[in-house]
């Protein structure tokens, strides 16, 4: 018996179909980036992180102005919008008024991740 579904649909049901959402940064007040609002942010990420909700982070880098002033992207991990927005909005820079941001809702289908560990030296690379 012939599947109903089209090769389109055969090929994304084999895929991640992994619902995640992504936080595009824009900072709005420069000012208030202060060293220790970064540092909270920082830890606040750390924790975020260790507690397995970051997927992934960073500043976007833009060309003639410092690290952070371009805004970035946080990539997280959520049941569903409103929980992405409750987690999103205690980021220290959103909360101080330094940094708006848009949620996305992504779906993560492609991709790969390489990791290569050296037994003799403890040693491990990602790529």
């Amino acid at each position: 018996m012939e599947s109903d579904r089209s090769p389109v649909d055969s090929l994304i049901a084999g895929m991640l179909n992994q619902k995640l959402y992504v936080m595009l940064r824009r900072t709005v007040r420069a000012e208030l980036l202060t060293d220790e609002l970064v540092a909270l942010h920082l830890k606040w990420m750390i924790a975020q992180e260790r507690e397995g909700v970051i997927f992934a982070s960073g500043p976007f880098i833009v060309r003639g102005r410092p690290r952070g002033a371009g805004g970035g992207m946080t990539v997280l991990r959520a049941t569903d919008e409103q929980e992405a927005i409750a987690i999103g909005d205690t980021d220290p820079f959103v909360a101080a008024g330094a940094v708006e941001y848009e949620l996305l809702t992504w779906m993560l289908m492609e991709g790969g991740l390489r990791l290569t560990l050296n037994y003799s030296t403890g040693k491990f690379e990602l790529g």
